[in-house]
């Protein structure tokens, strides 16, 4: 039997609702509270199964853990790009004590983790209700962790990506005003003495060279601790991030001989649907809940009007991509949702098993990308999302798109977006070696500079580097000299990826394809002989089209992309002029448009 329980819930103000996970011991029989503040952007979605292994472990020891999202990020209340951010960020941590103290908590430890110290160390510069704090690799700045960020969202998104009027890091966004204020946070005073925090720990990465960081470290009272492994556990990589276990379990240690081992008994309290505020002026409030979706407990939120329709309403059902969380590129499948119930229609997103908060978390970070039981998974949740396949629309990215036009096939939907899509084959085989590339690369991933994995990945790296300058031109001589039978016994066999087989397979199902391609993945799927393939479909009653962004990266987290998504599954009057494509910017092969939702006009 489990000795912990792990249930998710919304808490705090009625107005403006925010989103945790409340872990416990089994019987109810607590210690103390503990509050996990976490990170920002790709780094906060990136230490989720960081902070579910440690909140789990201190669940273990008798504590109730906290973990949440602060107002604005991932599922709670607000948008991100607000002017008041910061200051909303800072109220957040006083929502999530409160909550502990309600079920019943009568001392609170606050865990800060990288962004989140500077968060947690306002927090406590403004309130005396924290007992422990700990600080693990804490940024000394939010300048220093502003000017990292936006140089990797330069360089890993693009430099043209920049949005007049905001900030933009991997997986989020910021007002300018906001990361004005957050570049003033620093962490300053030694907690025990300027706040009246009675103990403080500073987990800190070997040879740290911040002033702010080794001045609070040597300060009196904080009992400081080296840990290895950090800086990995916060790199800037595409697979997923390995879970610092030596700096957890000092953490565990330190919290447990520090609180007394009596216990009482909690009360939690748990909200599964709450109504979300409108943003925005034209906006409107909407009904957000929490769902489990069978057989395998996956874990859901759906967004539905506040007023139901009396007509059918589409169901707009969101797909992650490889790593990403159920809130989508930069929070864009969260506040998506929001605007589809704004404007009459439901929208669910999900994450797929064994990552979010979907299934345990295992410590080999390895996961299968491509597999048959994601697949099985994915029809599941269409089935629980909307029982008319018509009214069902499919959206997705890279492997999403891959389980999206599975779902089309296998149940149907009034129509699917497949955004970045490379896999064009229904079977699961012929990705077999890649994933066991990507698996070897992920599990022998050490440091952020190193993908080799040893003298293994050395000679795999002098392996790839002297097939891969044959491979394109092979694979397009084939393309485009073969005979079309040859290519579909090709593709099934899995040497070559054909576009035709899924996009005719999708156009006799009935299901209207909007294909949205960064340049990148547009000049890929030229090559695979797509275009040709889409215009063979015109003469089908459901054509699929392409919109090929001219600028754009592939996991979609730019600008550009987003907005095509948004251009093409929004209704016209739910989408702001300003975040709309002008058409000389995009590239269709067809002058087809949505019936649902028209192109973007040049003003």
């Amino acid at each position: 039997m489990p000795l912990t329980t792990e249930v998710p819930t919304f808490f705090g103000p009625s107005d403006s609702p925010l989103f945790g996970v409340v872990h416990l011991p089994v019987d109810n029989q607590i210690r103390a509270g503990v509050l996990i503040c976490g990170s920002l952007g790709k780094e906060g979605m990136d230490s989720v199964r960081l902070q579910r292994v440690l909140a789990g472990s201190l669940a273990r020891r008798g504590f109730a853990v906290l973990r949440f999202d602060y107002l604005g990020l991932g599922d709670s209340a607000y948008a991100q790009a607000r002017d008041d951010a910061v200051a909303n960020w800072v109220a957040s941590v006083g929502h999530a004590l409160d909550y502990l103290t309600l079920i019943g908590a009568q001392s609170a430890t606050v865990i800060g983790i990288r962004a989140g110290c500077l968060i947690l160390n306002e927090y406590l510069g403004q309130s005396h209700t924290v007992n422990r704090v700990v600080y693990l690799d804490p940024y000394g700045t939010g300048k220093r962790y502003l000017r990292e960020h936006r140089t990797l969202f330069r360089l890993s998104v693009g430099a043209d990506a920049a949005t007049p009027g905001e900030v933009s890091i991997v997986g989020g966004r910021l007002s300018d005003h906001a990361a004005a204020a957050f570049a003033a946070l620093r962490m300053g005073a030694n907690p025990v003495s300027a706040h009246g925090v009675d103990n403080v720990l500073l987990v800190g990465r070997p040879a740290e060279t911040d002033k702010h960081v080794t001045a609070l470290a040597s300060a009196e009272g904080v009992d400081s601790i080296i840990a290895a492994g950090l800086p990995e556990c916060a790199a800037p990589t595409p697979t997923p991030l390995p879970i610092p276990f030596a700096a957890v379990d000092s953490i565990i240690d330190w919290i447990d001989g520090n609180v007394p081992t009596r216990t009482r008994r909690v009360v939690p309290q748990y909200l599964t649907t709450v109504t979300m505020p409108a943003e925005g002026p034209d906006g409107a409030d909407v009904f957000e809940s929490i769902e489990r979706i069978e057989p395998n407990g996956l874990f859901a939120i759906r967004t539905v009007p506040r007023r139901r329709s009396p007509a059918p309403a589409k169901t707009v059902l969101f797909f992650v991509t490889a790593n990403d969380l159920h809130v989508g590129p930069a929070r864009e499948w969260v506040e998506l949702s929001r605007r589809i119930a704004a404007a009459g229609s439901q929208a669910v997103r999900w994450d797929p098993a064994r990552q979010g908060l979907s299934g345990q978390i295992s410590r080999n970070r390895w996961r299968r990308i491509y597999s048959k039981a994601d697949i099985t998974d994915s029809i599941a949740v269409a089935r629980h999302a909307c029982q008319d396949a018509g009214e069902l629309e499919l959206v997705g990215i890279c492997s999403g798109a891959w389980y999206v036009a599975q779902v089309a096939r296998n149940v149907g939907a009034r129509s699917a977006i497949l955004v970045n899509l490379l896999v064009w084959n229904w079977r699961v085989t012929p990705t077999l070696l890649s994933q066991w590339g990507y698996r070897k690369i992920t599990l022998n991933t050490n440091a952020a500079g190193d993908t080799g994995g040893g003298a293994g990945g050395s000679r795999a790296k002098r392996l790839r580097a002297f097939l891969d300058p044959a491979r394109k031109p092979t694979k397009s001589f084939m393309h485009n000299h073969l005979p079309r039978c040859v290519l579909r016994v090709l593709n099934w066999v899995g040497l070559v990826y054909l576009p035709e087989v899924v996009l005719t397979t999708l156009a006799h199902r009935g299901t209207d394809v909007t294909l949205i391609a960064s340049p990148e993945d547009a000049e890929q799927f030229t090559a695979k002989g797509g275009r040709a393939a889409l215009d063979r479909l015109q003469w089908t009653s459901q054509p699929p089209r392409l919109i090929a962004i001219p600028t754009g990266d592939h996991p979609a987290h730019h600008p550009a992309i987003l907005a095509a998504i948004r251009n093409v599954l929004l209704p016209v009057a739910a989408v702001s002029p300003t975040e709309h494509i002008p058409v000389s910017d995009i590239t269709s092969i067809e002058s087809r448009r949505n019936p649902l939702v028209p192109l973007a006009k040049n003003a």
